[in-house]
């Protein structure tokens, strides 16, 4: 499989894309000696071939990573220095744009969202904004270069932002929710067990017991934007259209109404104050405009004004099929690209950026912020305590605070309840953030 981009485009690309880096000096970062590499390989080996390459002994390591992780294909041969040898350009945008996930669903299809699809893949590859950090220490060598300071070159580096987000999957404790959180839940305790973990699985199925018979409000929208006023956030809500039929619908979507009087003018509600609404198209849009445009054109009504902001419900995703699908039926950010099943960067990068199509040869019209943590990573997929979700957080937004990275999160809106108990790490979430510095909003 061919990735049919000029090397000129592919630069022209990078540097426009990661321009919050160089506000100005641009021209500097394009005239750097970066060696052009066999960066547009078809055909290489899955699971790509990794390496840490060491930066330069003149590289801050306070400020940027000593070692910078890069696919092996693109370090070329030759007697310099490994760190010279590597086309920067071309990993940061094999990186952004997924290009060896590409080659992996043009042979085996879609894994949608499903990191343990990938087996044996190097997940270092996920652990880090790679791209950021190649951003910074493109930065650098300039600076290096000369003889000039980072600042007086290309001005401040951007700030660290954490786009908070709300999929609302439930709005009422239903049958469907209880069989689907239940479903869940007992596949946790059958993990568990395996894992040789026998008083988490009791405690899980008191909790499975708790959750079948109890009754509970899962209307929290007010709850939760009061929480964020205190902390000086904004977030999104986003909402399913609705206008789906059929089994796998009624066993997958969610069972609300966004016409129902009630829901109707809650939405309209906080469209008027200033509430960012977005869109969560149904299971099985992921690569249909039609249906998608549909739920817009529904949601639209309802708020009465435009929905731009987007994820897939499941985080159903395509590479080659979704975005195109978004574009087409008239939305403009999707917030989609992450893993169900664990935390991190999924395209090495925490950035606002521009896919780049592979069919028009340009970027794409749309944009993509990565999601980076979502409720259930720490609280379903793995099985922390309290101090070991704090620390996972911590840890993310660590890493976007010192390259002042860009990212999303998903906090559910029906989690703010006693049956699930997942206020208690939103608030750590928050607090973590106006400690660090970290902005939200879109």
């Amino acid at each position: 499989m061919q990735f049919p981009v000029s090397y000129e485009a592919l630069k022209n690309y990078l540097i426009k894309e990661l321009g919050s880096y160089w506000p100005v000096g641009r021209e500097v970062i394009r005239s750097l000696p970066v060696k052009k590499g066999n960066w547009n390989q078809g055909n290489f080996p899955l699971p790509p071939e990794m390496r840490l390459i060491k930066l330069p002994k003149w590289v801050n390591s306070s400020e940027i990573k000593e070692e910078l992780l890069v696919p092996l294909h693109m370090i070329s041969p030759g007697i310099e220095s490994e760190w010279e040898r590597v086309d920067w350009f071309g990993v940061a945008f094999w990186y952004l744009n997924g290009i060896a996930e590409r080659y992996f669903e043009h042979l085996n299809g879609p894994i949608h969202s499903y990191s343990f699809k990938l087996k044996g893949w190097d997940s270092r590859i996920w652990s880090h904004a790679w791209v950021n950090h190649i951003a910074r220490f493109l930065r650098s060598w300039s600076s290096h270069i000369n003889n000039k300071k980072e600042l007086a070159l290309f001005g401040a580096l951007p700030e660290s932002n954490l786009k908070l987000t709300h999929d609302v999957d439930a709005v009422e404790k239903t049958l469907a929710v209880r069989f689907k959180q239940t479903a869940f839940n007992l596949v946790n305790v059958a993990r568990d067990l395996l894992l040789r973990k026998p008083s988490l699985a009791k405690r899980r199925i008191v909790t499975i017991k708790r959750f079948l018979f109890s009754k509970t409000d899962y209307w929290h929208f007010d709850h939760i934007l009061s929480l964020e006023r205190t902390y000086k956030m904004k977030s999104g809500f986003l909402f399913y259209g609705g206008g789906n039929s059929g089994w796998l619908s009624a066993l997958l979507d969610p069972s609300y109404d966004i016409e129902e009087p009630r829901l109707r003018q809650k939405l309209q509600s906080l469209s008027l104050e200033g509430v960012l609404i977005g869109l969560h198209p149904s299971f099985s849009t992921w690569q249909e405009p039609g249906p998608i445009q549909k739920q817009k054109d529904r949601l639209e009504r309802v708020v009465m004004r435009p929905v731009k902001l987007c994820r897939q419900h499941w985080m159903k995703f395509s590479w080659s099929s979704t975005w195109n699908a978004q574009q087409t039926a008239g939305l403009e950010l999707d917030t989609t690209l992450g893993f169900n099943d664990r935390t991190g960067f999924r395209n090495g990068a925490a950035l606002d950026f521009h896919p780049w199509d592979f069919i028009s040869g340009k970027p794409m019209a749309i944009r993509s912020v990565p999601m980076i943590l979502m409720d259930s990573h720490i609280y379903d997929y793995h099985s922390f305590n309290e101090g070991e979700r704090a620390q996972e957080i911590e840890g993310l937004l660590d890493e976007l605070k010192k390259i002042g990275g860009t990212g999303t999160i998903i906090w559910h809106q029906q989690v703010f309840n006693g049956d699930y108990g997942w206020e208690t790490g939103y608030r750590s979430l928050l607090e973590m953030m106006n400690q660090k510095g970290i902005h939200s909003g879109f």
